[in-house]
C-alpha cells in the first residue's frame, strides 16, 4: 500500500514532537493550569468567565513548539534544505507539518476541556454548568486548531532560529490573551458580524457556554469557517514563503 509523502512528513513531525518532553511539558501546563485556577476560585461570581481565555491560549500554546522546532529548528539544523530536496511536493510537505501541530494543538484543547471536567465535579460549579456545556465548547474550540496551527507555521517560517521563533510566538500568544480578557470586561453582543471575527466570535460563544446559553448553529458555522479559511491561507502563505531562497537559508 502506497504511504502519501504528507503522512510520512506528519509522522515524522509528530515522533519528533513526543521526543522533546521539555516543550510537552510547557504545552501541558497551559492544559492544567487555567481550569486549576478557575477551580480554586469556585466560590468566587467570575470564576468560570476564565474559562473561555484559557481554553483559547491553550490552541496556541499545544502548537507553538512543535511548529518553531519544524520550521525555524529545521533551518538551525540544516536540515531544511536537505528536506526541501526530496521527492515530495511543498504543498504535501507543509500539509504534513501543519497536521502535525493541529494534533498537537487540538490534543491541548481536549486536554484542557477534561481537566475542566474534573475540575467541575470536585467543585460547586457543576450547579452553574451542566458538563454537556464542555461539548459545546470543544465545538466552538475546534476550528481555532487550524487557524493557530496556519499561523504559528507562518510566523516561524520568517524566524531564523528556535530562539527568535520563540520570541514571535510570544507576541503571538497576546492575542487570544488580550481578546480572552478584554471580551469579558468590555464585552459586545454575539451577532454575526462578530462571531465571523476568528478569536473574538470563539471567546464571545465560549462566554456563553458558561452561562447555559447556546449559541446559534449558524454563528457558529460562521465563525468555524473564518477561522479555517484563516488557518488555510496561511498554509498556503507558509508553502509560497518556501519557494524563495532567502527564506530557506535564512538570508
Amino acid at each position: 500500500m502506497r504511504t502519501h509523502p504528507w503522512f510520512v512528513v506528519f509522522h515524522k513531525e509528530v515522533r519528533d514532537g513526543l521526543r522533546d518532553r521539555r516543550s510537552l511539558f510547557f504545552a501541558m501546563m497551559f492544559c492544567w493550569l487555567g481550569p486549576l485556577l478557575v477551580g480554586m476560585l469556585c466560590r468566587q461570581g467570575p470564576a468560570l468567565v476564565l474559562l473561555p481565555a484559557f481554553l483559547m491560549v491553550t490552541a496556541f500554546t499545544g502548537s507553538m513548539n512543535v511548529a518553531n522546532d519544524s520550521m525555524a529548528g529545521e533551518r538551525e539544523r540544516g536540515s531544511l534544505e536537505p528536506l526541501l530536496m526530496n521527492p515530495v511536493s511543498l504543498s504535501e510537505l507543509v500539509l504534513g507539518k501543519w497536521l502535525a501541530i493541529c494534533a498537537f494543538s487540538l490534543a491541548g484543547v481536549v486536554l484542557t476541556l477534561l481537566v475542566a471536567l474534573a475540575v467541575l465535579y470536585a467543585t460547586p460549579l457543576h450547579a452553574r454548568m451542566h458538563a454537556s456545556a464542555l461539548l459545546w465548547m470543544l465545538v466552538v474550540a475546534v476550528p481555532l486548531v487550524p487557524f493557530a496551527a496556519g499561523l504559528d507555521l507562518l510566523i516561524c517560517t520568517f524566524a531564523q532560529t528556535p530562539k527568535e521563533g520563540t520570541s514571535y510566538l510570544g507576541v503571538v500568544l497576546l492575542a487570544p490573551m488580550l481578546t480572552g480578557m478584554l471580551a469579558e470586561f468590555f464585552p459586545v453582543r454575539l451577532s454575526a458580524a462578530i462571531a465571523a471575527v476568528p478569536l473574538l466570535g470563539q471567546q464571545r460563544m465560549l462566554s456563553a457556554l458558561t452561562r447555559g446559553e447556546i449559541p446559534h448553529i449558524a454563528w457558529l458555522a460562521l465563525s468555524g469557517a473564518c477561522a479555517v479559511l484563516l488557518g488555510t491561507a496561511a498554509l498556503l502563505a507558509t508553502a509560497r514563503l518556501l519557494r524563495y531562497e532567502n527564506v530557506v537559508f535564512g538570508r
